[in-house]
């Protein structure tokens, strides 16, 4: 008699069932999620780095744009309470001419502070991005729990958006309670706190979006 060739264990198993509409509107909010959280640690990150050399550089940063202000009154704005202003007194700074004066050396320190101000500028870009597909999300469901979330994460772009600007006079700002660690600035510099305080101002509202972005759920219809 012949024997039956042996069956594979697996053979008469149903397929997995398919995940429900819900299920996918899920997965693909969880999938934000996570974006959302590597861009917010990528802020985070920036933001340490930017304290470190608040910490060891603030006052030889103070002192090279005073120097260029006074040294160069005509030429350099004498205030300044925008990123164009200050980087209308880097460029001025950039182009002086070597003679071996300490001026000369004011481009350089200043342009520290404006490698985190233009990596700021790409991490925003980014962060408009991701605003974009979770509003494109939004748009394709029904109903999402707790809505005035979407309206704490609107409003907080559009702030964004509005002082992530060269021509914004960020010494309109008071973030006291969020950024103390700027308030080192020696007294009689205080008129460049501002200056020195509007990145980390900026960074901490970026992850204040994050953070409520990742608190946004389905409503289960």
């Amino acid at each position: 008699m012949r024997r039956r060739p042996p069956q594979s264990h697996f053979q008469h198993q149903p397929p997995p069932p398919e995940h429900t509409p819900f299920e996918l509107r899920v997965k693909e909010l969880d999938d934000i999620k996570t974006v959302v959280l590597k861009h917010m640690g990528r802020l985070n990150a920036l933001k340490l780095q930017y304290m470190d050399w608040f910490e060891r550089r603030r006052q030889t940063f103070v002192d090279a744009v005073k120097l260029i202000q006074i040294t160069l009154p005509q030429l350099v704005p004498q205030k300044t309470n925008t990123l164009r202003e200050f980087r209308k007194a880097h460029e001025v700074a950039s182009r002086l001419p070597k003679r071996g004066l300490p001026v000369e050396n004011c481009a350089s320190v200043m342009g520290e502070y404006l490698v985190f101000w233009d990596r700021l500028l790409e991490l925003h870009k980014t962060g408009q991005e991701l605003y974009a597909r979770v509003v494109e999300y939004i748009s394709k469901i029904s109903a999402m729990r707790e809505p005035h979330i979407l309206d704490t994460v609107h409003d907080l772009q559009s702030t964004l958006n509005t002082q992530t600007n060269e021509s914004f006079d960020f010494t309109t700002v008071h973030n006291e309670r969020d950024n103390l660690f700027t308030y080192k600035v020696a007294q009689h510099d205080h008129q460049y706190h501002g200056l020195l305080a509007y990145p980390p101002y900026l960074l901490k509202m970026a992850c204040t979006l994050c953070f409520w972005c990742n608190k946004m759920h389905l409503e289960r219809e």
